[in-house]
């Protein structure tokens, strides 16, 4: 069985102010740096076998640091890499809903089913994905496995490996740094954690904030 860590990275300059990033290369603030190192001490035991990340630099910066302690070096998933947003990228959600309303709605309301340019298809993104998450646990059947990526990603691994419906995409989200932990076998999949941010809640006890602003 494959022990697999989905890992959302650390907050963005974007995430603070609601910008869709899309696939930009947009580092870590002070701030993501801070929740990522909280993250990777939580998981310093973990006994990790592999780290992999989405090919983005928010995200390869926080498989970095969680890697780090196990002495491992990342690899690259490009199935992993964020949803195509490009056409909104750099809009907050008011912006978006002003200048794009019909497709904003049906992204909103049923996005499996929005067909426009410079946006990724549901189909497309569940493709990748399932290949990804196939590709990890043949290659690493008994592994204990991160992969930092990103929050629809996370989504739709969950809700893939589970058998869900793609209809409750929109009833579950992922928290910067979220861990979610599923083990992975040949006849079932268990959750056994989900968009688990105890690393930041322990931490906000003793720490005043961010190491680097």
């Amino acid at each position: 069985m494959t022990r697999l860590y989905l890992l959302r990275h650390g907050s963005t300059e974007s995430n603070r102010v609601g910008r869709y990033m899309s696939r930009s290369e947009e580092g870590l603030s002070g701030d993501g740096r801070w929740q990522v190192r909280q993250l990777a001490q939580r998981m310093a035991c973990s006994e990790l076998t592999a780290v992999y990340s989405s090919p983005l630099q928010r995200a390869q910066e926080t498989a970095q640091i969680v890697a780090q302690p196990h002495r491992l070096n990342i690899e690259i998933a490009p199935e992993f890499n964020e949803l195509d947003l490009s056409r909104w990228a750099g809009l907050t959600a008011t912006e978006i809903a002003s200048q794009d309303p019909e497709a904003w709605d049906i992204w909103c309301n049923d996005p499996r089913n929005l067909s426009v340019s410079g946006i990724e298809s549901f189909v497309e993104l569940q493709n990748r994905i399932r290949k990804g998450l196939q590709e990890i646990t043949t290659g690493h059947p008994r592994g204990r496995i991160a992969v930092a990526t990103h929050d629809g990603i996370i989504r739709i691994a969950v809700l893939l490996a589970l058998g869900i419906s793609m209809d409750n995409y929109r009833a579950i989200t992922v928290s910067n740094t979220g861990m979610t932990i599923l083990d992975i076998g040949p006849a079932r999949t268990y959750l056994r954690a989900f968009n688990d941010t105890g690393h930041l809640e322990d931490a906000l006890g003793t720490m005043t904030g961010p190491a680097d602003q």
